[in-house]
C-alpha cells in the first residue's frame, strides 16, 4: 500500500510535466502585437457590399439598364470627396461591370459637376438630361463618414425616373494608415 502512495504522486507530476507541454502548443495566442495586425482587404469589403446589392436588385432591374456611377461623398461635406471617395465608386462600379451590368464612364460625360481632384457630382437639375442623354436608368451613389478608427460607408442604386432606391448597403473599414492617406486625413 506503502508503494502505491508512493507511486501516486510521481504519476500525478508525470501527468501534469506531459500537460504543461501539452497547453503552450494547442492554446492559441489570444492577441497579436498591433505591428502584425492585417485589416481586411479594401476591395474584397466593397466587393461584398457590390454583391449584397447586386443580388438584391437581381430581379427589380435589367442588366442592360446603365448604371452611371458617381463619387462617394464624405457626409460632413456633401460637396466633397477624396480620393477613397473616388477608389469606392470605381472599386463598386467594377464590380457590377463584372457581373455583367452596363456601366456608363463618368469621365466621358459633360453633362455631371466635374471638379478637378474632387470627383463627379451629379446636378440634381441635370438627372432629367441624363437619363435622356445618356440613357442612363440608374445611378451608384454613396457617401462616407470617417470614426474615430472607422470609416463607415452607404452606397445606394438610386432609379433616376422616381428617386426609388432599388438597393443599398452599408459597410465599414478600419481606419489603417492607408485610408488615412487616401482620406487625406492626418494622424491623430
Amino acid at each position: 500500500m506503502l508503494r502505491f502512495l508512493l507511486s501516486f504522486p510521481l504519476i500525478g507530476m508525470g501527468l501534469l510535466a506531459g500537460g504543461c507541454l501539452h497547453d503552450t502548443e494547442s492554446y492559441p495566442l489570444v492577441s497579436q502585437p498591433l505591428a502584425l495586425y492585417q485589416a481586411p482587404d479594401l476591395k474584397m469589403t466593397v466587393y461584398m457590399a457590390a454583391d449584397s446589392m447586386i443580388n438584391a436588385v437581381h430581379e427589380k432591374m435589367h442588366k442592360r439598364a446603365a448604371i452611371l456611377p458617381a463619387s462617394f461623398v464624405d457626409e460632413q461635406n456633401m460637396d466633397q470627396t477624396t480620393p477613397l471617395g473616388r477608389l469606392l465608386s470605381r472599386q463598386m462600379s467594377a464590380r457590377f461591370t463584372q457581373s455583367g451590368y452596363k456601366m456608363l464612364e463618368v469621365k466621358l460625360r459633360n453633362n455631371l459637376l466635374l471638379q478637378k481632384g474632387s470627383g463627379q457630382f451629379l446636378l440634381s437639375d441635370e438627372v432629367a438630361k441624363i437619363r435622356d442623354t445618356h440613357e442612363a436608368h440608374v445611378v451608384l451613389a454613396g457617401s462616407y463618414s470617417v470614426a474615430k478608427n472607422r470609416v463607415f460607408a452607404n452606397a445606394q442604386l438610386i432609379r433616376i425616373s422616381d428617386g426609388v432606391v432599388l438597393a443599398a448597403e452599408d459597410f465599414s473599414m478600419p481606419l489603417t494608415p492607408d485610408l488615412r492617406r487616401l482620406l487625406q486625413v492626418s494622424q491623430f
